[in-house]
């Protein structure tokens, strides 16, 4: 009897898993244009058609209707019925994890903290940003936890959290200032380790290492594509140059140096003048003019950064690299590490002959 109400349980838990995965579409969707959640009913984007209860049915919907609206045929995201799925799936990994073993507080968590990384890492890959609301929140239950007797059952002791805090922060402050990691990753890190303690430590490696093989792949695959916009925007800055030194103003003196930084966010180019060095130019350069010029005819990249090397009358090289997203990655570690770090912490201290956990 037992056996058959766990699974009837199993059921349950993967089914409000789905359905929460379909809220969490709409949040996904939503905050990122700063629509209602609640006031606005579903729709289709291409024709506008109100959706019907059955056109919303987590994964199955998307499965009969194989990927189009009922109405217009407009293709539908298959990311709908992934987040659905992967939402049901981590829930029932929870309660398998947790909720059957009478860890309640821990199961608890889960059932807020792997939404909210699922919600923060569709909008990363989308819009290239965590929402605050996410990190804060996970910050929240970390600070709550505090005051839980019984939270603490996994070995996230307050001492561990604080001195984890400490670990995360100088690592990610570092990775931010050096250009790794964005504001986000170190905000939703920061949160995570008041909640993992040092927990923490295995979700990071594996968030790293999983950003790592990914953006090695990424960069190899979009070398060629980083190599043409290099090339076209250097020629854009040549003739801006040449124009320059034709006017006899704004251009680098001689036995000197500078390097012009820029970025493209949300398809829009443009270039960080406070970082110029003035002291290295001859009068002020036409900032405006080559502004202008490379938002006019850079207009396909989506995200992306550059530099411009000048030494003296030369333009010597740009480099083109297009963003990447560690969101996803670090929230991946940050749910495994909830999952299974203290077995990960356990192992590694066991080869040390240290019990931690």
């Amino acid at each position: 009897m037992t056996d058959i109400v766990n699974i009837v349980i199993c059921v349950f838990v993967f089914i409000f898993g789905s359905v929460i995965g379909s809220f969490l579409n709409v949040v996904i969707l939503r905050t990122p244009l700063k629509q209602s959640l609640i006031t606005e009913p579903s729709h289709c984007f291409s024709c506008g058609n109100r959706l019907k209860w059955y056109d919303m049915f987590p994964i199955f919907s998307w499965l009969i209707l194989r990927g189009k609206c009922r109405f217009c045929k407009a293709k539908i995201s298959p990311r709908y019925m992934i987040v659905e799925a992967v939402t049901a799936a981590v829930y029932l990994l929870a309660y398998l994890r947790f909720g059957m073993n009478g860890f309640f507080w821990e199961f608890g968590v889960a059932i807020v903290l792997f939404p909210i990384l699922i919600v923060l890492s569709c909008i990363d890959i989308d819009h290239f940003e965590i929402p605050y609301w996410c990190s804060i929140t996970i910050g929240v239950i970390g600070i709550a936890s505090f005051f839980i007797p019984y939270a603490d059952a996994f070995g996230a002791e307050w001492h561990e959290r604080l001195i984890s805090l400490g670990i995360v922060g100088v690592l990610f402050v570092l990775l931010v200032l050096v250009g790794g990691m964005g504001g986000g990753d170190l905000q939703m890190m920061l949160g995570a380790s008041l909640l993992l303690g040092f927990r923490v430590l295995p979700g990071l490696f594996i968030g790293i290492v999983l950003g790592a093989v990914y953006g090695s792949v990424k960069k190899f695959r979009e070398r060629k594509a980083e190599k043409e916009i290099s090339t076209q925007i250097e020629q854009i800055v040549k003739d801006w140059y040449q124009n320059q030194l034709d006017r006899d103003i704004g251009y680098v003196l001689n036995g000197h140096e500078d390097i012009i930084v820029g970025g493209i966010s949300d398809g829009q180019p443009d270039i960080e003048w406070e970082f110029l060095d003035e002291a290295a130019w001859k009068g002020i350069p036409e900032k405006s003019d080559l502004s202008k010029a490379i938002r006019e005819n850079i207009t396909t990249e989506r995200e992306g950064a550059f530099r411009i090397f000048i030494k003296e009358d030369l333009v010597e090289k740009v480099k083109y690299s297009r963003r990447m997203v560690f969101g996803p990655f670090l929230a991946t570690g940050v749910a495994a590490a909830w999952l299974v770090g203290d077995v990960i912490v356990n192992w590694y201290m066991g080869l040390l002959n240290i019990n931690v956990i």
